[in-house]
């Protein structure tokens, strides 16, 4: 995951020129008809969002076997008495628990299964973030090529230690990419058009270019406004090699920058 957050904040980075653009398209042109259609909330006037988090330990068990095994029924009933709030920024997300448990450590799991549930809960949001942010086309230093394809674009990114290519659809909906510097990772995207722009469904990605061998996650998004802006209400998240996790955010607090307008002079 943290592979993932770091191509996407530092491998995405296109300049202000490039060497080939669509006919009908200078390269500046593009990116910011690019960036103009994505709903990126924290480029929008979002500072940060404050959530509770709901997650049903019991309903996860038996979604994955099917049923609450004895061993784990103690840990549970430890972990509900807990709940967890997430604070987003537009750097990173920040699980917390609403009421601590100092003796978590005393009941079987429990501290391992509170470890795992709180960075699934960070992951999942972590996902979203260079979307959220409007990193995937931003301004930067690193050059690019402009590549017209039958189905809509691809961007080739090389620079110092970078080494990436962008596909998107003929909308400029971003579908894939694939990087092989700073280190090797690929990713897929899904959006759906929201009111005020596309809105991350999906994406799915992986720490190889290798697509033999699948460890790839999924981190899949539902929205509802908040404050007029469209936050993830429900989350869910499949590692490579473990179970699914959903969970949901509710009693959603958030902070924008305020924008101040100076009175006119008395007349």
């Amino acid at each position: 995951m943290r592979a993932f957050l770091f191509i996407a904040a530092v491998c995405l980075l296109p300049s202000a020129s490039a060497q080939s653009t669509p006919a009908q398209f200078t390269a500046q042109q593009m990116l910011a008809t690019t960036r103009a259609l994505y709903d990126a909330p924290f480029s929008r006037g979002l500072v940060t969002f404050d959530c509770s988090v709901r997650f049903d330990w019991q309903e996860h068990y038996i979604s994955v076997l099917g049923e609450v095994p004895p061993a784990a029924q103690a840990a549970i009933r430890l972990l509900k008495t807990i709940g967890h709030r997430v604070v987003v920024d537009h750097n990173s997300a920040t699980v917390s628990p609403v009421h601590a448990v100092a003796d978590l450590d005393a009941v079987p799991h429990a501290e391992e299964l509170e470890k795992v549930f709180t960075s699934m809960v960070a992951n999942g949001l972590n996902a979203w973030l260079p979307f959220a942010t409007n990193v995937i086309l931003p301004v930067g230093q690193t050059p690019y090529t402009v590549e017209t394809l039958p189905t809509g674009y691809k961007l080739s990114l090389s620079g110092q230690g970078v080494q990436a290519q962008l596909v998107l659809a003929s909308d400029f909906r971003l579908t894939s990419g694939v990087a092989q510097q700073p280190q090797p990772v690929r990713f897929e995207t899904s959006f759906e058009r929201g009111p005020q722009g596309f809105l991350l469904t999906s994406v799915r990605t992986g720490d190889t270019t290798d697509s033999e061998l699948d460890q790839r996650a999924t981190f899949t998004y539902s929205y509802e406004p908040v404050q007029g802006l469209h936050l993830p209400t429900h989350v869910t998240v499949t590692p490579a090699r473990t179970e699914i996790w959903q969970y949901d955010l509710n009693d959603c607090k958030v902070v924008k920058n305020i924008s101040v307008e100076a009175l006119p002079p008395p007349s």
